[in-house]
This record gives C-alpha cells, sequence and structure tokens, in this order.
C-alpha cells in the first residue's frame, strides 16, 4: 500500500509540472503581446507628437504669406508680391492654379521632399540655428501659394470668369446704415510642407483672401 501511495503522489507531481509549464507558456505569450501593444501605442503617440510639433511652424508660413501677399498684414506695409497678376518665384508665388495636386490636393512642387527643396524661399524654424540640433531633429518649412485662377488669367487681373472669387459679404457702419458693397477677390491657396524631426512630414493648406 505504501509503494502505491508513492507512484500515485509521483504521478500528481508530474501533472502539477505540466500544468505549471503551459500556464508558464501563457503567461509568457502575453507578456509578449503587452511588451508590442506599448510600443505600437509609444509609436503612435510619437507621431501625433510630431505632428502637433509641425502646427505653429506652418502658422508661420501662413502668415508669411499673407504678409507677402497683402500691404495691410506685412509688418513694414510693404507687401513682398507687388503684382498678383505675375508669378514670383523668390516667394514661391503663381499668379494661376498649377493643375498639379495628388490626389491629398498637394501640388508637385511639395510631393516630394527633392522638389520641395529646389524652390527658392524657405521658411527655417526657430531650432535650425542651434548647432546642437542635429539634422535630422531640424524642422524645415516649405510652401507655395496660388492664386486660383486658370491659365487664362495669366497677367490680368481677377475676374470670375477665370477666378475662384467668392462674393463676400456687405458690411455698414451700423446696423440701421445701408449695406457697403465689398468688391469680390480672388482666392489664394497656401500648401505648406513641413519637414520635421524624425523624417516625419505634414501637409497643411489655408485659403487666404483680401478683405477691404
Amino acid at each position: 500500500m505504501k509503494f502505491r501511495r508513492q507512484s500515485t503522489i509521483a504521478r500528481q507531481r508530474g501533472v502539477v509540472l505540466f500544468i505549471a509549464l503551459i500556464v508558464m507558456v501563457a503567461m509568457s505569450l502575453a507578456a509578449i503581446a503587452l511588451i508590442r501593444s506599448v510600443d505600437t501605442t509609444n509609436l503612435l503617440i510619437g507621431n501625433l507628437a510630431f505632428r502637433q510639433s509641425s502646427i505653429l511652424p506652418a502658422n508661420m508660413a501662413v502668415e508669411q504669406a499673407a504678409a507677402a501677399l497683402f500691404p495691410n498684414a506685412a509688418p513694414t506695409g510693404i507687401p513682398a508680391i507687388a503684382d498678383t497678376t505675375q508669378d514670383l518665384p523668390a516667394e514661391n508665388y503663381f499668379a494661376t492654379w498649377q493643375n498639379s495636386d495628388d490626389a491629398r490636393g498637394v501640388p508637385a512642387l511639395l510631393q516630394t521632399r527633392t522638389n520641395a527643396a529646389a524652390l527658392a524661399k524657405t521658411l527655417d524654424a526657430l531650432d535650425n540655428g542651434n548647432a546642437n540640433v542635429a539634422v535630422s531633429n531640424r524642422t524645415v518649412v516649405r510652401y507655395v501659394i496660388e492664386r486660383m485662377c486658370l491659365n487664362g488669367a495669366n497677367g490680368k487681373d481677377a475676374t470670375r470668369e477665370f477666378c475662384d472669387m467668392p462674393e463676400p459679404p456687405s458690411v455698414g457702419t451700423t446696423v440701421h446704415d445701408a449695406s457697403i458693397p465689398i468688391p469680390p477677390s480672388p482666392l489664394y491657396r497656401v500648401t505648406i510642407r513641413v519637414d520635421g524631426p524624425q523624417n516625419s512630414t505634414s501637409f497643411l493648406q489655408a485659403m487666404l483672401r483680401e478683405h477691404e
């Protein structure tokens, strides 16, 4: 009887060991899945952080484009683009829509880093002046301004025949005054490419129009 009792105990210990091995394997798989989940979450958070960091430089580009287009927006009161009916490569300005957009609405001049680097005007972020910032972690902003007109408007003032000119609202000095009509003005599209740290790239667009 004593021999049989020891044999039964030995068999039970073997079953417990087998179950423990299965539990250890399951826990190992769960740990691996958790690590992968954490890594993926960290990657997504990092991508979101890079995207958020591109918003401020993009806003700077919009402000600079507005200052180049409109005298009232320029700090000096003198616009960089004196004649909006003519292309001005030095300011990345085109008097007509270039009709080279991809599915995202990005013009060909900004679709690749190589094309963007060929543009005459580049808005460098503040960190580019810091020698301690690695090249791969620097932020460079490039933008293109297009007057939303067809090719027939080359060298001509904007008209509804060739240009996208939404009707502006009428205004008055008081609610009892007759409305004062504001002449329509063309839309200017600013497309911005932000090349940020770790080879991150963001695209943003803004529509500008002049107000009297």
